[in-house]
């Protein structure tokens, strides 16, 4: 023991003398490759000194109960000191070559240096005069506390660099949550993309770790880029850089968020891929959004309208609002569990002001109330403002002149008012200026008309005055026609099924992958029948219309289906599908290469052998596939099919070579059709060779290209 002690004296000191040379040189100090991965151990043994300083200020504190000590603990002691001093001194060692690679902060990376190199020299001054603080019982509390704090500060210190201010106390940290912001105010990057960004990005794209030389915490960096350049290009959100990254396969080392790192989630994904593609701006608001664009349609699950209220009253009681319910007057929560009641009135001749007097119980909890062509007249309104809680308030088409507006003055949450159809006039919408909360007044199908639009800005700028649609000069746009057809594998004929909601609208189609016009092109019918492989594309039309945006699918003719599909070379184990069954089930997949129906072949030759179990005629086979550009997935540069009755003795009956893209271009799936002489054959060898390297306009020049396969069918 005492020999072992000796050498682990020596190689203490040696480590220490070289930790104090290596910091009085750093500043001149290069590293090169080989010595960095010695540096990129530091994380692998930064837990050794901790634990074992940690243990041994526990030991040494049970040490010091005991009077005499035996020869063996106190050697036992002493070894575990010198073995922390030694995995401390290594550790710092380590981690001064890590702190020479790019990207760190400085001022944060100085305080952890010197905090780290001062716990090895402490470590081992300690061991130096452990004895005698051994006998001064004060000295040895007094190093240990100091010793632990400074392990405390140091290891927060590494855990901001590496994982982002706070770290390790930001469980017992008051959690600050996002601010709520209602739909009407949320920005598209502040609010929605920002948060993405901070939640996944900023641990390592920070002033204090720029992995990449990329930093991520305003703007101007953002669009600074790091070492590789802009990590956008709204020309072609699809090799943009960010994109890339995220959606690269896990494993692969340029994936980010590194692996282990909480990834985003498909929402996330959406969010930055449709923000730069529609230009990647800071200050457009969702409400600028057109109401069918995927951001706004992502908004909607995440903010709030301004609509979406809590209602801190107590619920009606369940009996009144039964006993209030009738043929001619409805109650019903606005919402499932909600205070809050809408009312809507039915049967005009059956209405009174007793109706609206009834419904005082519970006017606290009226939120809504629906008089649409109700016989209600400007003296009713004395008794509707009663209800000060109501937000919206439909008065349309009812008997009402204008003149008795201003006793709404009473209704201070008042959002949305409609008085369409009644006789109101501009002047009589004065009194509605005095509401703090109203934003809609709908007044279409009155006397108002678009020459009363300055009149009605100079009531309030503050309300939108909804006067409707009155233009009969505008043409619209058809609509695609929508396929019903649920099976796009074809293995009897089966009858295309095309429909459009838009009465008297003609369909016009070709299956040969032209684009169809409404002159040459064939007339939809219920008659026509699908009997082959072929790319529908259907386009609407109708005068006096804007003709539609084509709908295209393609259509998969499979006549012989194999008894079995054996892999003979094997797919990447991240996108195996089902087996040799994916390329048999008749299921066709969709551009989403991770459902789990894709197999995925990285710059190797995917081999699939089908077998018969009696001899068929085939003339042609068709490979399915997808084609992504953004994710590295492209066509095979050749497939290869093989027949013939014995699977060690097949011929060669096609090869082609599929073009391959020359730009960057939207997802889609492709069938690549192998014809050939008609051959009677038992089995089938169908190879697909994956680009061994991407082209030199790609911005993964020189890498490996993806192959997917999801079908391969028989004539």
């Amino acid at each position: 023991m005492q020999r072992w002690k000796n050498i682990l004296f020596n190689i203490t000191f040696f480590f220490n003398c070289l930790l104090l040379f290596v910091v009085l040189f750093y500043s001149s100090l290069a590293v090169p490759a080989w010595v960095q991965v010695i540096g990129r151990m530091h994380p692998l043994l930064i837990h050794f000194p901790i634990v074992l300083l940690i243990l041994y200020i526990l030991w040494n504190i049970w040490l010091s109960k005991k009077f005499s000590p035996s020869e063996n603990l106190q050697l036992t002691s002493d070894l575990l000191l010198l073995v922390a001093a030694l995995s401390a001194s290594v550790t710092a060692l380590m981690g001064l070559l890590l702190s020479k690679e790019n990207g760190y902060d400085a001022d944060a990376l100085n305080l952890h240096k010197w905090s780290g190199v001062s716990i090895a020299l402490i470590s081992f001054i300690w061991y130096l005069v452990r004895n005698t603080l051994h006998r001064l019982k004060v000295a040895s509390v007094i190093t240990s506390v100091a010793v632990l704090i400074l392990l405390f500060v140091t290891g927060d210190l590494g855990a901001d660099i590496t994982h982002g201010q706070d770290y390790l106390l930001a469980p017992v940290l008051p959690e600050t949550k996002p601010q709520q912001v209602a739909l009407e105010d949320a920005v598209v990057f502040t609010n929605m993309v920002q948060p993405v960004l901070q939640s996944k990005c900023i641990s390592c794209h920070n002033s204090k770790k720029a992995k990449g030389e990329l930093l991520m915490e305003t703007t101007a960096q953002l669009l600074k880029g790091g070492k590789d350049g802009p990590i956008w290009d709204t020309a072609q959100p699809d090799l943009s850089l960010l994109l890339k990254r995220i959606h690269m396969p896990e494993t692969e080392k340029k994936h980010m968020p590194p692996i282990g790192k909480p990834q985003l989630t498909d929402e996330e994904k959406q969010i930055l891929y449709f923000w730069i593609k529609t230009g990647a701006s800071f200050t457009t608001k969702v409400t600028d959004l057109q109401p069918n664009d995927t951001l706004r349609l992502l908004a909607g699950n995440i903010f709030k309208t301004s609509t979406e209220e809590v209602y801190d009253f107590d619920a009606a009681n369940e009996n009144t609002i039964e006993k209030l319910n009738n043929n001619n007057r409805v109650l019903a929560p606005i919402a499932l569990e909600s205070p809050a009641l809408a009312v809507d009135f039915y049967n005009s001749p059956n209405y009174n002001q007793q109706a609206l007097k009834e419904l005082l119980e519970v006017k606290e909890q009226l939120v809504s109330m629906n008089l649409s062509h109700m016989p209600v007249k400007d003296e009713d309104l004395t008794l509707v403002a009663q209800f000060t809680n109501l937000r919206k308030l439909n008065l349309s088409f009812t008997m009402i002149t204008g003149k008795n507006l201003a006793v709404f003055n009473k209704m201070p949450l008042l959002k949305e008012l409609s008085l369409a159809g009644t006789s109101i006039a501009a002047n009589d919408l004065q009194p509605l200026a005095t509401l703090p909360k109203l934003k809609s007044v709908f007044i279409w199908n009155t006397t108002i008309t678009d020459k009363d639009s300055a009149a009605l800005k100079k009531i309030s700028t503050a309300i939108r005055f909804e006067k409707g649609f009155r233009s009969d000069t505008i043409v619209l746009k058809l609509t695609p026609p929508i396929l019903q057809n649920e099976e796009l594998v074809i293995v009897n004929a089966q009858k295309l099924k095309l429909k459009h909601y838009v009465n008297g609208t003609s369909i016009r189609y070709t299956l040969d992958g032209s684009d169809p016009d409404s002159l040459s092109s064939p007339v939809y019918d219920t008659n026509v029948v699908l009997t082959k492989n072929g790319l529908l594309k259907a386009k609407a039309f109708k005068p006096g219309w804007i003709s539609s945006d084509i709908t295209q699918t393609y259509f998969y003719k499979s006549t012989y289906t194999p008894d079995s599909v054996i892999l003979l070379t094997p797919p990447d184990a991240q996108y195996k599908g089902d087996g040799g069954k994916t390329l048999s089930d008749h299921v066709k997949s969709e551009l989403n290469f991770r459902n789990g129906k894709w197999l995925g072949y990285h710059g190797t030759q995917m081999q699939a052998q089908l077998s018969f179990g009696n001899p068929v005629k085939v003339e042609s086979v068709t490979l399915s596939s997808m084609i992504d550009i953004g994710g590295y997935i492209f066509p095979p540069v050749s497939i290869e099919v093989w027949g013939g009755d014995d699977p060690k003795k097949l011929k060669l009956l096609k090869r082609i070579t599929p073009e391959q893209p020359q730009k960057s271009e939207p997802g889609y799936l492709k069938g690549f059709d192998c014809t050939f002489t008609p051959t009677t054959v038992k089995y089938i060898k169908v190879t697909a060779t994956a680009v061994s390297k991407l082209p030199l306009w790609h911005p993964g020049k020189g890498d490996k290209g993806w192959f997917f396969a999801d079908e391969i069918f028989v004539n």
